[in-house]
């Protein structure tokens, strides 16, 4: 079977993706067992990227009918919880957290970003009064690469940090 080829078999159609040359994936698995915390933080900001994408196409579209600060948090409550979701499987691989526990830090980050990106949007209002819907959401977006950092740091050792004994579950 080659690698990147469409196959008709006795079970249908099948597809080959090509896969990496032995040398990338040996290095790449060098990369994860000796550097776990800088690929959960490549993973983490292939994540965020795309999170923060969404929330300003979701902000952009709330905007024309909101204003700033509800557009935001709007934005924010649905971006948030996919995105705790996606890092949950794809950067902590699957782990698992205590529901309350993770609960409990998606509020957290909520009111947390609800907060700072509402402020970076009114001070940007107040020295720029002529801003466009674009630039407020650059400037929310550019705000959360700070806030995606404390994010990635609560999530890796608060949500979803290994067990560490066999005491009572904590918050």
């Amino acid at each position: 079977m080659a690698n990147g080829v469409v196959e008709q078999g006795g079970r249908g159609l099948r597809l080959h993706l090509p896969t990496p040359a032995p040398a990338l994936t040996r290095r790449i698995e060098w990369l994860r067992l000796r550097h776990p915390t800088f690929v959960q933080l490549a993973r983490f900001a292939v994540v965020g990227g795309a999170g923060t994408a969404l929330n300003a196409l979701i902000y952009l579209a709330l905007r024309s009918w909101m204003s700033p600060v509800p557009a935001n948090v709007v934005a924010l409550l649905l971006s948030t919880g996919l995105t705790t979701e996606l890092n949950r499987r794809f950067t902590f691989g699957g782990a698992t957290a205590h529901r309350l526990r993770a609960s409990v830090q998606d509020l957290i980050t909520v009111v947390f970003y609800a907060f700072y990106s509402s402020g970076v949007l009114l001070l940007l209002e107040w020295l720029v009064p002529t801003v466009t819907q674009w630039e407020e959401a650059l400037a929310v977006a550019g705000a959360s690469v700070l806030g995606g950092l404390m994010r990635f740091l609560a999530m890796r050792y608060w949500v979803f940090a290994p067990a560490r004994s066999a005491g009572p579950p904590s918050l």
